[in-house]
């Protein structure tokens, strides 16, 4: 399989992937908001700005336009953590199109256009002359992300496995607090503070196709360079920037390794802790930590122990606590690679909270003491081959598989990867299990059926 092949200048890094198996194009926009140098909120709020509208297509319309004059490409946001790190992910979906259909042009000025497109809007922002963003857009943007802080915090999986992180040491996200921060940048009319920040931090530029690396290399220079350095005059007045002065010095990729799985405070393992909430059944997070990243010796193992355990429908969690057991409608296994924890969260009746905890220890022991069979194995290494062959297959995976060995400065490729899940055997996975540390138990109850 081939590899991206990446340049990197200052805070931009390209890499790029020529392949003829995709029916498309893809361009792909990450920007690594490193343990959250700019307020979480207000980063989810400027990149949707950004996307949303530039100078040069100033409303919504013009710029759906001139994504139908690509032939019909579309262009989607996602937000997502590793670790401690968020990211921003822009991605710009271009169709292939043979030279006798296309309409004008070629295939070349259509990527030279969406690339010029994703330019505009990362550093071309539809700004007033004072660096100010439309009201109206302002507006109806932090209504949007309000509605996203307040969906999060009724998730009660995520809700679950951040009170075991915070309970690490792990620096928690505060929503309350971040929302207090959102509404006071936008009442200081400081977003654009906070903008000059965003385009300071690293920002990672993916391009996947049937395309000539070194003619989209230079293109994407040419487009984002020139753009990164003239910004700031655009954006702000003198006197804004002499009044509202911020540190550009941003936390680089190099170190966000020394900063992020690395809790503050150590607590006393294999604690057991219980909130109540109103809420209609228990949420019940079990978390381990592995000391094991991404690229390391082990990490095969730990990710076929994550497979047989309670990664798929066929694990060991899923078979007897939801099909034999029906303790539970679903359980799942979280593998967090940054800071080499695995969590182990499922729902269910208060009835069955007991029931359920003995249960996960139960399997965790038999693992640990040496009870997988050979056909057992086979099974879970194939599921995890399966996985990550249709990983192959999807660019958006190929794109976020490479981003992973970015950030964890790993050396090992998907094709390694493969070759050593194939060598794992039924001792090594005992080993890794046994080596796992259980550090707290959180139950979130329901306060209505709680008597003390």
């Amino acid at each position: 399989m081939q590899s991206f092949t990446t340049e990197r200048r200052n805070n931009l890094s390209v890499h790029v992937l020529p392949t003829h198996q995709y029916a498309n194009y893809y361009v792909q926009i990450n920007l690594i908001n490193a343990q959250q140098t700019i307020p979480s909120a207000i980063f989810v709020m400027i990149v949707r700005l950004l996307m949303n509208s530039c100078r040069r297509f100033p409303s919504n319309r013009l710029l759906q336009q001139q994504l139908w004059s690509l032939y019909g490409a579309d262009l989607t946001c996602r937000f997502d953590y590793k670790g401690d790190t968020q990211i921003a992910s822009i991605t710009m979906r271009i169709p292939r199109i043979t030279e006798d259909k296309l309409i004008t042009g070629t295939q070349m000025e259509a990527i030279h256009s969406a690339v010029q497109l994703l330019a505009g809007l990362l550093y071309d922002p539809a700004v007033d002359d004072h660096g100010m963003f439309d009201e109206m857009q302002v507006q109806d943007e932090m209504a949007w992300t309000e509605h996203h802080i307040a969906h999060d915090g009724t998730d009660w999986d995520k809700v679950v496995q951040s009170r075991c992180l915070e309970w690490m040491g792990y620096e928690g996200q505060n929503r309350q607090l971040a929302l207090d921060e959102l509404r006071h940048c936008v009442i200081s009319h400081e977003l654009c503070r906070h903008y000059q920040a965003l385009i300071q931090i690293p920002i990672h530029v993916h391009v996947l196709g049937d395309i000539y690396p070194g003619r989209i290399t230079d293109l994407i220079w040419e487009q984002f360079e020139c753009g990164n350095r003239e910004v700031f005059k655009r954006c702000c007045s003198e006197r804004e920037s002499e009044l509202h002065p911020i540190n550009t010095q941003y936390p680089g990729e190099d170190e966000v390794e020394g900063r992020q799985g690395n809790p503050a405070e150590q607590r006393e393992a294999e604690a057991m802790m219980m909130e109540l909430l109103d809420i209609q059944q228990c949420k019940i997070n079990v978390t381990y930590s592995t000391d094991i990243r991404y690229g390391s010796a082990l990490y095969p193992a730990l990710f076929v122990f994550h497979t047989l355990f309670g990664a798929t429908p066929a694990s060991r969690l899923q078979v007897e606590l939801r099909e034999r057991s029906q303790l539970v409608y679903q359980v799942t296994s979280t593998l967090d690679d940054f800071r080499k924890t695995l969590h182990i969260t499922t729902g269910t009746s208060s009835a069955n909270v007991t029931a359920v905890l003995e249960g996960i220890d139960m399997e965790w022991k038999r693992i640990c003491d040496g009870d997988v069979s050979e056909r057992e194995l086979y099974t879970a290494v194939q599921n995890v081959m399966h996985y990550v062959q249709v990983g192959f297959d999807l660019p958006h995976q190929v794109i976020t598989n490479h981003m992973d060995q970015v950030l964890s400065e790993s050396q090992m490729t998907t094709v390694q990867f493969l070759e050593e899940i194939a060598e794992v055997t039924p001792e090594r996975v005992a080993s890794v299990a046994t080596e796992l540390r259980k550090e707290v138990t959180w139950i979130l109850y329901p306060e209505s059926e709680y008597s003390a």
